[in-house]
């Protein structure tokens, strides 16, 4: 189990270390750009909170999948034991409410934004 995880771990670090787009440039070599999600027109705290939510949410999304393949694998290698496929139900369990956190979190500043935007 803790070498799964340590496993696991150690993907999801070298994944988001290669986050970056990598462009295939005309010139045959590759350019890696990093595209900022944050704006250098953030004048008021709602688009301050707006854009960090973003990069919240790019960087939460390939995570909350990461998660619910590992609870996927958690299920096929437990091949019914009971202790194995409780953990599984709880991996699952986690990453859906992350998920759903992620996604209600979204819809609350929407609402809000067009709320203020409105008066």
């Amino acid at each position: 189990m803790k070498a799964s995880l340590k496993l696991f771990s150690i993907f999801t670090a070298l994944f988001l270390s290669f986050l970056p787009k990598i462009v295939l440039a005309q010139s045959s070599l590759f350019n890696i750009t990093y595209n900022s999600p944050l704006n250098s027109n953030i004048r008021s705290i709602e688009d301050l909170i707006v854009a960090i939510l973003n990069v919240a949410v790019i960087i939460a999304v390939p995570i909350i999948t990461l998660f619910i393949i590992y609870a996927g694998f958690l299920y096929v290698t437990a091949r019914g034991n009971a202790e194995q496929v409780r953990t599984a139900t709880t991996a699952l369990t986690y990453a859906i409410i992350g998920g759903v956190l992620i996604i209600g979190a979204v819809a609350i500043t929407a609402i809000i934004e067009t709320t203020i935007s409105a008066f």
